[in-house]
Formats: C-alpha cells, structure tokens, sequence
C-alpha cells in the first residue's frame, strides 16, 4: 500500500515538521498523530509492513483535507491523495469507524449526505417559472439546498437583477456531486453517482455552481474517470465576473461596513481562486475586506472538511469558533465566505456574528441595473 506515494512519504520522514504549524486538527487538540507529519509518519509504517492500516483506521479520519499543510510544506507535499487512498482501503476493508460507515449507508437513502428528497426541497425554494429548458443551469449542491436555502433565492435574485433571464436550477433527482463520498472513502460508490450525474449534466453547455467543493469535483474528480466535463463547469465567481464589471447598477445604501472574508479550502487552495471573490467585493464597495491574518492560499480552515465533522464534530465546531475569534479581536461583527459548509458552520458556532455568502452580500448591495 501507498507505494505509489514512497518519496512523498520518505520525506515526511525526515522532515521536522513545519506544516503542523498549519494545520488546525493539531492546533486545536496536540495530537502529533493528527498532525500531518504524525499521519505521514504512520501510513509510511503501514508502507513498510510494521503497522496494519486497521492500526490507523481511526487517525486518517483526523483529517480536514485542506492542504494548509502543503502551503506551509518546502518540498511541496500533498498529503490529501495518500490520505485518500488510506481512506478508500480503510473502507473496502470494512475498518472505517463506525461514523463513517452511518454516513455512508446514510447517504445511499436519497443519494445525498442529508438523506432528504432534495429536489422536492429545491422546488419549494425557488418559484416554479424558473425550471425552464435552458443550456445554462445552476448546480446548487446539497448542503446549499438542505443548510442555506436563501443563497439558492438570493443567486436568482441577483441573477434578475442582472437580467440573466437564461441560467435554470438544476433538476435532476440526484442534487450531490458525489464529493461527500471522496471525502470519506467511498470511491466505488462515488464512480456510480459520477457517472449518473454525468450523464444528465453532459448535455448543458454550461454548469454554474456555488459551492467550491462541488466545482473541483465536477471539473476534477470526474475527469479521473473520464466524465470530461470540467470545461462545462464554472464558480459562480467566474460567471458573475463579466457581468459586475461591465453593467451600471445602483447600488444600496450604507453597504459599506467592516466585514471579513473567510477563504474557503477549495476555492482558494484547490481551484486557485482567491482573488475573484475580492475583486467581487471591490467592485460593489470600492473597498478591500479585512482580512484574516491566515489568508488566501493560506488561509486557515474552518474545520468543517474531510468528514471530520463526522467523525470528530466538537473538534470540528472548536476549530470553528477559534477561527472566529479574529473577529471579535478586530471588532468586526459581519464574516463574508462562499461555502455552504463554512457559512452555515460559522452561524452556527459565531457568537452574534452575521454571516454570509458572497453571492448573498452581492445582492444585498445591488438595488438595481441602471438603463
């Protein structure tokens, strides 16, 4: 096992490390084991013959998957794909923790983690006129149709707004890429939903979408099994960048206030787009966000990833809160992100904080097109 990760292992080996500095598992319990270079450290004994992977099936979960780590990292070590195929032997073994396995048979009820009729829900979000025959659709993702409904209405009022009269929500059955899947193992159970999904969404000519997770998925993950869709599929930061550039609004008043943007894990460490949604923000206020001290590329996570919230949810919601903490040390009551786990986590444990996606704040800005 692992062989294929041999010199990325070795040199975790040797390597005093530094990344633990990055990684909020550690930081937040002290668990070298936990740490990336503790992790490295025991699946290169599983690589040797000297530990079974049953010995870890419970650490390789104490992971968020936010490559903090490989921003931190000299030799430029990815941890997440070894972690990845721990967690893929963990599960085909049957070895996983039992939380995992829940979440798993859980997710096969409605093909979605939240084990809802998602396409009933998206229904009662958005008004009937808008599922109309269209090249252009609005992929909302799961956790942004059971967790934060008003992004998917404010997307759609934004979009009116901007008279984009051509873009239809997504309304096949199955509402989720398939990432909770990756995220915890279930390799073989994601290949059937990818290739369901693809199938439905290969026919569009664009796929829009909010949620970072879902866009590296789809653009990603996918193409690994030769779902080529990935040219189709766009952040919503991208699709709306055009627009906000060239069109004359009119914007609301007293919009400007101190708010801080939280970078999400996918969109700014695995698609690279941190600078987008800033650009967005300066646009509408003609100001810059203040920032966390861990920011862009090396932004610190929320905690919320790589099913540790399942398998460690107070570890989750603690590293929440310490993230919030810069907040109130810079007396800033308003936190802008753009992913539905982070938004609807940081409500959840943000004590009085208001917070939102962009796409929300977009809107809440902009009163009208001006003629």
């Amino acid at each position: 096992m692992f062989e294929n990760h041999t010199k990325s292992l070795e040199t975790c080996n040797t390597c005093p490390s530094l990344c633990q500095s990055a990684c909020p598992v550690f930081l937040n319990d002290g668990n070298r084991s936990h740490s990336p270079w503790g992790l490295m450290q025991l699946m290169n004994q599983v690589r040797k013959g000297e530990i079974s992977l049953s010995d870890i099936s419970d650490p390789i979960y104490h992971c968020l998957k936010c490559r903090g780590c490989q921003q931190q990292c000299d030799h430029d070590v990815d941890v997440t794909p070894i972690i990845h195929e721990a967690r893929v032997n963990a599960v085909k073994q049957e070895i996983a923790p039992k939380e995992i396995t829940g979440y798993i048979e859980k997710f096969h009820r409605h093909n979605n983690p939240f084990s809802k009729d998602l396409l009933k829900r998206l229904k009662e979000i958005l008004p009937k006129n808008l599922f109309k025959k269209t090249d252009v659709v609005y992929y909302a993702s799961c956790t942004t149709i059971s967790k934060c409904p008003e992004i998917i209405k404010d997307t759609f009022s934004l979009f009116e707004k901007l008279k984009i009269d051509f873009v239809s929500p997504y309304a096949d059955p199955i509402q989720c890429c398939g990432y909770p899947l990756v995220s915890a193992g279930a390799e073989y159970d994601f290949v059937d939903i990818a290739e369901i999904n693809f199938h439905s969404l290969k026919k569009y000519k664009t796929i829009i979408t909010g949620s970072p997770a879902c866009a590296f998925t789809l653009k990603e993950k996918y193409k690994k099994y030769h779902f080529n869709i990935e040219d189709k599929v766009v952040t919503i930061n991208e699709f709306l960048q055009p627009y906000l550039k060239n069109i004359n609004f009119k914007l609301k008043k007293n919009i400007r206030s101190k708010i801080m943007f939280h970078d999400p894990c996918y969109l700014s460490r695995y698609l690279k787009q941190s600078d987008i949604p800033r650009e967005l923000f300066s646009l509408i206020t003609g100001l810059d966000p203040i920032e966390f001290f861990e920011n862009h590329e090396k932004s610190m996570c929320a905690g919320q990833g790589g099913c540790y919230m399942i398998t460690n949810p107070e570890g989750a919601d603690s590293i929440t809160k310490k993230r919030l903490d810069e907040c109130y040390e810079k007396k800033v009551n308003t936190v802008v992100s753009q992913c539905p786990t982070c938004v609807d986590k940081m409500r959840k444990n943000g004590n009085k904080l208001v917070v939102k996606d962009l796409v929300t704040f977009l809107n809440d800005c902009i009163e009208e097109v001006k003629s």
